[in-house]
């Protein structure tokens, strides 16, 4: 008897099945956009790489419809896109249209402008003619080109005053000449170091013997300056009668030479004058140069902030720098049910509308500044589809009197509320700030998460190509509950690449959009995602074989 029933039991489950993928992929392959909800227009572009049916259109971040076909005019060689936008969004003759990578795997989105108010709005089958074109990843490759093949010209041009023989020879004799000019300064200082220490010498034994001279024979120096005195007035009056001769003379080459003498003297005499000036303030310890020479606390001090300095970044052969980017693909709420209602009912229509999902995208680029194994310093530029949420209390004080029988002060606009609430939020550029230490197979870091404060743990497995983390910031943010937590693992692999995984908000209830009910707005939410990571000797590693190539 089993063995009549079970091949029925084996085909009823294989119908089963079959109804069911038949039903999976009517609701996946049916359009979210029904054609009595929408019109359709249509842009003409260039290259329309990327954009296939269900590619997303939106104004400000807001989606407001889907491209429904894509078809190429035969005479011109374009793309013409046909778009179906929701009724409930207006587009004007002077709307604006532009072609815009979503994230590095290749999504690709519509960036569309309504337009002005006062132009006519686009019936169904009319074109959007303001198309702007944006710089796409060939016209940046191509720009690299250029910039390596100048790389490679000024390289060539190295090799050929260096690389040859005559080229090897003359960075020698440069070398060789260099040598032996600092040698040359180096003997200078040795000879004039022990000249001057001769003369120092000198100096004050004189001025001891000078000390007892006049300690014991003041009268005969006394003597000695009166008979000076007089020799000096009479070789003055010699002078004079000299100055008179040569000036009284018409000899005027004569006259010119005594008179340039003079002036050479007198700039001599302020010249040693300066000297002295300067010296006297060196001796002092007045000035830099003064300073250095006569204390040496700031040279301890300098030698102190550079040992600081390097502990603290480490030294330069030890310091790497790795530049890193990554997407997060956020999962969402595919397939969610809409709420049933009188003037809403549970259709069809309305469970494939909400199955269909156009998912939002995180994107990481970050520089980690690396001075030793167990210690770096990162930053990170991150653009958050979630964006930035305000809530703004607005409350109703406008009074316009006193009522006499409650004493209570009359509002101006009685049917205002006392307090209004707005919620906003805008897509914004997000920053991070940080600061890690790693202990063994855990490291940890704090600093500012996304324009937050906030900190994280990471578990660092096979030979760190696994790494497992956490973060928790938002910890002051009054919109949700508890802070944001994040959990996810990074594998890298092929030195350069990596892929993740993980979960987002999981301490808060999830939140959907009012237009996409398939999509988070705050609260849990899972992503998948990839990323490269490079670090400065692969940069280097990587313009070297640009330039060998070129």
């Amino acid at each position: 008897m089993s063995s009549f029933w079970t091949p029925i039991r084996v085909g009823l489950v294989v119908a089963a099945s079959a109804a069911a993928f038949g039903l999976g992929l009517y609701f996946i392959g049916s359009s979210s956009l029904s054609s009595n909800k929408t019109y359709s227009v249509y842009a003409v572009f260039d290259d329309a790489t990327g954009l296939g049916v269900r590619s997303r259109a939106q104004i400000a971040g807001i989606p407001i419809g889907q491209v429904d076909r894509v078809e190429l005019d035969q005479t011109t060689s374009k793309a013409h896109v046909w778009i179906k936008v929701k009724k409930g969004f207006k587009l004007h003759k002077d709307a604006g249209i532009t072609k815009r990578s979503e994230s590095i795997l290749g999504d690709f989105l519509l960036d569309v402008t309504p337009g002005s108010p006062d132009q006519p709005l686009l019936q169904d089958g009319d074109e959007i003619i303001n198309v702007a074109k944006l710089q796409g990843m060939n016209e940046i490759f191509a720009s690299m080109g250029k910039i390596a093949n100048d790389i490679s010209d000024v390289t060539s041009n190295l090799r050929k005053v260096l690389g040859s023989e005559a080229g090897e020879n003359n960075l020698r004799s440069i070398i060789a000449s260099l040598q032996r000019i600092t040698a040359g300064i180096e003997r200078t200082i040795d000879r004039s170091g022990s000249k001057i220490d001769a003369v120092l010498t000198n100096f004050q034994g004189f001025s001891g013997d000078l000390r007892k001279l006049s300690g014991n024979e003041s009268d005969d120096i006394v003597a000695i300056l009166k008979n000076t005195r007089a020799a000096t007035e009479e070789a003055r009056n010699i002078l004079r009668t000299i100055g008179g001769v040569v000036g009284s003379q018409n000899q005027g080459e004569l006259k010119e030479s005594v008179s340039g003498i003079k002036s050479s003297v007198e700039k001599l005499d302020k010249s040693l004058g300066n000297i002295q000036a300067v010296t006297d303030r060196i001796n002092r310890g007045e000035g830099t140069l003064g300073h250095l020479i006569n204390d040496d606390k700031l040279a301890k001090n300098l030698d102190k902030a550079s040992t600081s300095i390097t502990n603290l970044l480490g030294s330069a052969e030890s310091m790497k720098i790795e530049v890193n980017e990554r997407s997060e693909l956020l999962i969402g709420a595919p397939g969610s049910l809409p709420q049933s209602s009188v003037a809403n009912p549970i259709t069809l229509d309305n469970v494939s509308a909400n199955t269909a999902y156009n998912p939002w995208t995180k994107n990481y680029f970050g520089v980690r500044i690396i001075p030793k194994p167990d210690k770096w310093y990162g930053l990170e530029v991150v653009d958050d589809p979630r964006g930035l949420t305000k809530q703004v209390r607005t409350q109703n004080l406008a009074a316009c009197g006193v009522d006499p029988a409650t004493k209570k002060p009359i509002p101006c606009f009685p049917n205002y509320p006392d307090t209004v609430t707005t919620t906003t939020t805008e897509r914004q550029i997000k920053f991070s700030v940080y600061m890690a230490k790693r202990y063994g197979v855990v490291s940890g870091r704090f600093g500012i998460f996304e324009n937050t404060g906030g900190f994280g743990v990471k578990l660092h497995l096979l030979n760190d190509a696994l790494v497992f983390s956490a973060d928790a910031y938002e910890f002051a943010n009054p919109l949700k509950d508890h802070p944001r937590v994040k959990l996810y693992a990074d594998y890298r692999f092929l030195d350069h690449l990596l892929v993740t995984a993980g979960a987002d908000d999981l301490a808060n209830k999830r939140v959907r959009d009012d237009v996409e009910a398939t999509r988070i707005i705050s609260g849990r939410d899972f992503f998948i995602g990839a990323g490269v990571y490079f670090t400065d000797e692969d940069v280097s590693k990587l313009i070297g074989l640009a330039a060998s190539r070129f």
